[in-house]
């Protein structure tokens, strides 16, 4: 959180604010990542196959946002081993990946939830050490 913030404070934008319910999707979705291992090349890391929830789907779930005016939310993720899993590896891919880094700075979101947790989410990392799974969940709400 405090690197995602810190990318967004250079650029002259408002900190993220830590957010329970985002916090909560951001947990259950690394905790199935890296039970289940489906992320990959070619896979899609945001949709869960074995449950078929989403982004949107997991954050209205944990509770966020309940009978909003308006809302957005967004999601990143990273998964990766030998070395790579720490949270600046992964902080530092998601700035050089125009989608990732796009969630990272808009500054319609205002809020934050994020998970980390040992372990690789892709059957290629399974048994590295060093590995890391990622999720930011971001946020805005208007009641």
């Amino acid at each position: 959180m405090c690197l995602i913030n810190a990318q967004r404070e250079q650029r002259g934008l408002p900190a993220l604010t830590y957010n329970q319910q985002l916090t909560t999707a951001a947990h259950q979705h690394t905790a199935a990542a890296v039970e289940q291992k489906w992320w990959g090349p070619g896979k899609d890391p945001h949709t869960n196959p074995a449950t078929g929830s989403t982004p949107q789907s997991r954050i209205q779930g944990a509770g966020y946002c309940p009978n909003p005016k308006s809302w957005r939310v967004a999601e990143i993720a990273y998964t990766a081993w030998g070395g790579g899993g720490t949270a600046g590896a992964a902080v530092d891919w998601w700035m050089n990946s125009p989608p990732h880094r796009a969630n990272i700075l808009d500054p319609g979101l205002r809020e934050i939830g994020r998970w980390a947790q040992a372990g690789a989410a892709d059957r290629a990392g399974a048994d590295a050490s060093g590995a890391g799974t990622y999720v930011v969940t971001f946020g805005s709400c208007q009641q």
